[in-house]
């Protein structure tokens, strides 16, 4: 194959011309552009060997640069082949030149490909050592939010028993044919196949041989497992980039569906969404059915001549910043994570405060108010917003907006915490009450203020810090404790509190956030 592709490198010159030099293409001599048009369906897979026309080569490179929005050529330019082994996707594009009219792209809902029930399961058969299976299997739940989201589908994870789609890390040739093969890192990150009624219908499977992660290295798992399942949903590749179901991966904080994508899947399904992960709403506390009798008190057994010793109390931290209680605490624009005690805001790593830290707050961000009351970064608008009292300012980077501070509404005045939930919505806490807030809000949205408890069992009232951590927990902060809530279950973990200064400030004894 390494013959056959130098030696179509080199009878392509009529389609390349002048634009990939010598050096380039002994570079890239690993690279088949023509099995590569073959596998994604721009040119019609030729068994036998032969090197295709130009003509309908080149016909073949302008739908590619026409599907994936580059300048059309009709050459293979340094664009087009960075693309072509730019990450992504293993499913093909459009359908086979033999299986469409001229032109014609693969319908992007596929018609027929669908599932015949809106109650879907899933199991994970196979994790990759990369990653904690928690942080796995977080990440496949919260992909499929983004498609329950917007259609009546109910998914659900199952850990036995027969599932619609199964979920597993690959590498090479893994049994589904060596036309599907990985390939290695970088290539090709997963495949999926569609809804049908063969045992592999609906199976995804993603090359252990990348470097996973939950964050912006490597190759993002949840953005990845987004994409693929939608295959897995029924839909095939959109030609608008900025897609979810686009084939090249791209990360991007702040993904989601694409009004496109958004068409796709409710010309197969419906729209109205079910929300796996629920946007905080009050729920209905249930009453004793009656109230537990009260039993005696036993009597207290005779106390011994010696009095046993006391219970030792907790060691105090120890280090140099023990004592400090945050206004709020942020991830901000920059990937760093921020605390902010009154003049002071302090840089945290994994080992505590970071080297120059703590700094005044007016020399990082200026004019900012000391003491500032709530803190939040708004990860889609890229926005930092101080609140305290009866104003809030705005900053982008680290510079204060033209024309901040600006009054708040009565009904968003003297907030103890802010944070931006999972659904992308900023909540402002005070005393034992939360409210949703934008900037165009004059007054609470219907149904806000809601009590604390209503949603975010398990935290207790005047909550004074809020964020959500790069590992994607959510943290509240009181005093010198803080609490790790499950997203999941709405509700407190187990083992908090726990005690600020150790976990985050570097303070000894160290102990795990």
């Amino acid at each position: 194959m390494l013959y056959y592709t130098v030696t179509v490198v080199c009878m392509m010159a009529g389609v390349i011309g002048k634009e990939i030099p010598h050096h380039a293409r002994t570079k890239r001599q690993a690279f088949d552009p023509d099995s590569f048009m073959e596998k994604f369906g721009y040119l019609e897979p030729n068994p036998d060997g032969i090197p295709h026309d130009d003509a309908s080569r080149a016909e073949a490179i302008r739908e590619f640069q026409r599907f994936n929005g580059l300048p059309v050529s009709g050459h293979l330019d340094h664009h087009t082949v960075r693309k072509m082994r730019s990450p992504r996707c293993g499913l093909p594009d459009i359908q086979r030149p033999s299986h469409r009219g001229p032109g014609q792209p693969l319908a992007f809902q596929v018609p027929g490909y669908k599932w015949p029930s809106n109650n879907i399961n899933y199991k994970v058969v196979g994790f990759t050592r990369q990653l904690r299976s928690t942080d796995q299997r977080r990440a496949f739940r919260n992909a499929f939010n983004k498609w329950t989201d917007v259609t009546p589908l109910n998914i659900r994870e199952i850990a036995g028993g027969s599932a619609e789609i199964e979920i597993s890390f690959a590498r090479y040739n893994h049994g589904d044919g060596a036309g599907n093969s990985f390939d290695g890192r970088g290539g090709t990150l997963a495949h999926a196949y569609f809804p049908g009624t063969q045992p592999i219908s609906g199976d995804t499977h993603f090359d252990d041989d990348e470097e996973w992660s939950m964050t912006s290295s490597g190759s993002n798992l949840e953005i990845v497992a987004a994409h693929e399942f939608g295959h897995a949903l029924g839909l095939g590749h959109s030609r608008i980039p900025e897609a979810l179901m686009a084939p090249y991966y791209h990360y991007d904080a702040n993904y989601g569906l694409h009004q496109d994508d958004k068409r796709g899947i409710q010309t197969l399904y419906g729209s109205g969404g079910r929300r796996t992960t629920p946007r905080p709403r009050p729920t209905h506390r249930p009453r004793p059915t009656h109230r537990p009798r009260s039993t005696r008190r036993p009597r207290p057994t005779r106390r011994p001549v010696r009095p046993t010793r006391r219970p030792t109390r907790p060691t105090r931290p120890r280090g140099r910043h023990c004592n400090v209680k945050f206004d709020d605490i942020i991830v901000g624009h920059d990937g760093n994570t921020y605390a902010f005690a009154k003049k002071k805001i302090y840089k945290l790593d994994e080992n505590g405060v970071a080297a120059g830290f703590p700094k005044r707050l007016n020399h990082v961000y200026r004019r900012a108010p000391k003491s500032a009351s709530a803190i939040v970064f708004d990860r889609l608008r890229q926005k930092t917003f101080f609140f305290k009292g009866r104003k809030y300012w705005r900053y982008t980077g680290f510079q204060l907006d033209r024309g901040y501070p600006k009054p708040l509404p009565t009904d968003f005045q003297r907030n103890r915490a802010a944070l931006q939930w999972q659904d992308n919505r900023i909540y402002l806490f005070k005393n034992n009450e939360y409210t949703a807030w934008t900037e165009t809000l004059t007054r609470h949205h219907s149904g806000y203020p809601r009590q604390i408890d209503e949603f975010w069992r398990g935290l207790r009232p005047h909550i004074e810090a809020a964020f959500q951590f790069t590992d994607g927990e959510t943290y509240f902060f009181k005093g010198k404790v803080y609490w790790k809530f499950d997203s999941d279950y709405a509700r407190v973990l187990q083992g908090y509190p726990k005690n600020t200064a150790r976990a985050w400030m570097g303070c000894r004894p160290r102990i795990p956030k």
